[in-house]
């Protein structure tokens, strides 16, 4: 393998792990990849946040408020394949349906979904269709720009800073093997993102995503002992739902 490619794969990882969009990954994938593409994170919320921005750009001419946002956070959906919904509503299962930490992350591990997890889907969903079509149209552009790059980077946080839940290993406990290096270099990312397309709200948009994951991981660490691929995925919608909330208020 090159150079060029060793540089490149992890890039090339995270975005065939974060969305469907091809990445071309077909050489043998070290574990060591895998950690060193954390940092990669907001930009592919970056790239995420301007496919959307383009298709509410094209929409919103025919169609304004909950229709454009139901489209935008439905081809959301679509673009990262659910993986993110599927981890929230595994989380929520988990959580509240488990009574001991055996008991949660077995509960998580089910591949059925109970009615915390229906619920959570839903609310998440409905929250930020309704939010995002309350967010000013004088930025609503930049906003659906960054949403995804805060949410993304909240979990180069918890990947950088948290155990890894269960004794086997699992595809979340190849992405916690970021450093602390990795977060520095995520988070200069996603805040020059953020201020270049927010200016001073980015401020208030990176304190909430920077809270809520500081706040989150000591929950689910006090739950189940650290995090898993599961409580990522949800760790990255409820952080998307935090910042489009707040940046409906500014």
């Amino acid at each position: 393998m090159s150079n060029l490619a060793r540089l490149d794969q992890p890039l090339r990882l995270a975005l065939s792990f974060l969305t469907i969009i091809p990445s071309g990954v077909k050489e043998e994938i070290g574990e060591a990849s895998f950690a060193k593409s954390v940092k990669y994170f907001p930009v592919i919320g970056f790239a995420i946040g301007l496919l959307l921005a383009g298709l509410y750009a094209v929409i919103s001419t025919r169609l304004e408020g909950l229709a454009s946002s139901a489209i935008v956070i439905t081809a959301l959906i679509i673009v990262t394949r659910a993986l993110h919904l599927d981890g929230l509503a595994d989380t929520f299962d988990g959580i509240f349906g488990g009574k001991d930490k055996e008991q949660k992350l077995a509960i998580m591990k089910d591949s059925r979904i109970g009615s915390f997890g229906m619920v959570s889907i839903m609310a998440v969903i409905g929250l930020k269709i309704l939010l995002l079509s309350s967010i000013s149209s004088v930025y609503k552009l930049e906003a659906i720009i960054t949403f995804p790059v805060l949410g993304r980077w909240s979990a180069c946080y918890a990947v950088s800073t948290q155990p890894y839940a269960r004794k086997s290993k699992g595809l979340g406990s190849l992405f916690l093997g970021a450093n602390k290096i990795d977060l520095f270099i995520a988070s200069i990312i996603a805040f020059v993102i953020a201020a270049i397309f927010l200016g001073y709200a980015a401020i208030l948009a990176a304190v909430v995503a920077l809270v809520f994951a500081i706040a989150y991981s000591r929950f689910i660490k006090s739950e189940i002992g650290g995090m898993t691929g599961d409580t990522l995925g949800a760790l990255i919608e409820l952080t998307e739902l935090a910042v489009i909330f707040i940046l409906a208020f500014v």
